[in-house]
């Protein structure tokens, strides 16, 4: 009877401490889940509010057409300068010549006073 009673109380242990090994491996599996969950879920609830700030930024910004269109006044608008500065040029000849013929009015006028 000592045989199955030694048997016995080795068979008993070594399933306490299997069956302590399994709980504590399930119990302390269960935290590290519950941790790693919500450190994931924290992670991911920070990712999606960064990629719904990427799409608010990307959906006001300038797209193809409207660049093509800003470059398309750009240049009329540049023509238009150009055509602007060659009609000041040509008023600044007209007016060279203006205080050329006043200065001249001027001179004559003054010379004939003193004759």
């Amino acid at each position: 009877m000592t045989l199955d009673l030694d048997v016995f109380l080795k068979l008993s242990s070594f399933g306490l401490s299997l069956g302590a090994i399994v709980w504590t491996f399930f119990a302390t599996r269960q935290k590290d889940t519950d941790k790693r969950f919500k450190e994931g879920s924290d992670r991911m609830d920070r990712h999606e509010n960064r990629i719904l700030s990427l799409e608010q930024t990307v959906k006001v910004m300038p797209g193809k057409d409207d660049l093509h269109a800003v470059q398309i006044e750009l240049t009329r608008m540049s023509g238009t300068m150009e055509t602007m500065s060659a009609i000041m040029e040509g008023n600044q000849k007209i007016m060279s010549r203006l205080e050329t013929i006043v200065s001249r009015h001027e001179d004559h006028l003054l010379s004939e006073g003193r004759k």
